[in-house]
Formats: structure tokens, sequence, C-alpha cells
């Protein structure tokens, strides 16, 4: 299989740290993030992993020429932000013509790829999301589910809803004819764009439940949290 990890967002949510280097590479841990998701697509045995670039674009790539890892890393910048699918559809030629994961490179993720691959090929799916039951809503993407695990809606990011629902946890599997159908060099994102339309074109679109939330590292405040632990962890 073959990964993109979305890293090509300015970090605004970060303030100053964010304006300083790639989000992707701020230390937890005393390692930068995007060591532990090369760890991790190690571990699953990822092939290749694609990692589009804009923000300190320079900084990501001197760290792949410096990587010795045992993945093939692509870096594909983009002189102008794409959104999360506009970004995937940029980079399709690197992806393969199989299902290919994307990892949103601000959450932290250890879940096993085959399990998220096995649902996707028995459902079917043009499109399978990693979701996560949570309490509080706020803030964060929400989808609803029938009793199948089929998703029937998106509501992406509504500061006015809080109350309990599942969350969009930042891990896909996608079948590229879905990205290879989006027009090319548009600002274009899954959760307000693309997914929303598959589902109302009655495209399959499913869910795979996590056991626990993920870690999303994109506010100052989580992570803050994350180093906490990775210093709890040590």
């Amino acid at each position: 299989m073959n990964v993109m990890i979305l890293a090509a967002g300015r970090g605004t949510r970060l303030g100053q740290l964010g304006l300083s280097r790639p989000k992707i590479l701020l230390e937890i841990g005393n390692e930068p993030l995007l060591i532990r998701h090369l760890r991790y697509l190690e571990r699953e045995r990822v092939s290749r992993v694609v990692i589009n670039a804009h923000h300190r674009a320079n900084d990501i790539k001197h760290f792949v020429d410096a990587y010795a890892g045992e993945l093939e890393l692509v870096v594909v910048e983009e002189p102008e932000l794409l959104g999360t699918a506009g970004g995937v559809r940029n980079a399709l030629e690197y992806l393969g013509s199989e299902p290919f994961a994307v990892l949103y490179g601000d959450v932290i993720i250890q879940e096993p790829l085959d399990q998220l691959a096995d649902v996707h090929r028995n459902t079917g799916a043009i499109a399978t999301l990693t979701v996560y039951e949570a309490e509080s809503t706020i803030g964060k993407g929400v989808v609803e589910v029938d009793e199948h695990g089929r998703i029937l809606r998106f509501a992406e990011k509504q500061s006015e809803r809080s109350g309990p629902g599942c969350v969009n946890a930042g891990l896909y599997l996608l079948d590229p004819d879905l990205v290879a159908a989006l027009p090319h060099g548009e600002p274009l994102d899954f959760g307000h764009d693309v997914l929303p339309a598959a589902v109302d074109r009655g495209e399959p679109v499913f869910a795979y439940r996590l056991g626990a939330p993920v870690l999303d590292v994109g506010t100052r405040e989580d992570l803050e949290l994350a180093r906490r632990l990775a210093r709890t962890a040590a």
C-alpha cells in the first residue's frame, strides 16, 4: 500500500510555533512528528510515502533527503495550497492504481492498515474513513453513520455543535478513481467537498470505528498534551 501524508498546511492554529517550522516537523518526545509517522508506516509495511509540502517546504525536503529508513519517500511541493483533496489529486501520479491511504499530518494514530483495508474491500467502498466516538464534537468534523457503517452525512467542524458524535479521525483509504475524477489544480477539501458529494451521489462511503480517540496536535494545547504524554511514556 502507498500512503500520502498531508503536510502542506501553515499551522495557523499553532501560532508562532507554526510559523517557524512545518507542524509535521515539530518535536514530540524529542523527535519530529514525521519520524513517528514514518516509524508507524514502516511497521505497517507500506511501500511508498508521498508528502505534500507548501509552508517551509525546503525544511521538509531537507528532512527527506537525510532520511535513511526503509520507505520510499516522495515530496510533492504545492506552490499554492490546494486543500486536503486538491493536494492528493495533485500527487495522484505517485500513489499508484490500487487503493491508498491518506493520513492527516497533525494526527497521531497507530491503527493497523490491514484491518482498514479489509473493511474497505469487504464493503466495496470507494472511500473508508476512520472515526471515533467523542463526548464533545466542538470544532470537529462529524459524520452520521447507519447500522451497517455506511456514512449518511457529513457535518464539518460546526462550532455550534457540542454534543457527542462520531468524529473524523484523519486517516482514509481511498480508491484512486474517486480522486482521479477531481479537477486538477483546484483547491478542494475531503470533508467539505469531495466526500459529501460522493455520499449525495449514492456512492459507498464507509466508516471504520476506532476503539479510542486519536490525538490531533494541530493546536498548541493538544501539542503540549502530546508532549506531556510522550514524557510520561519515556
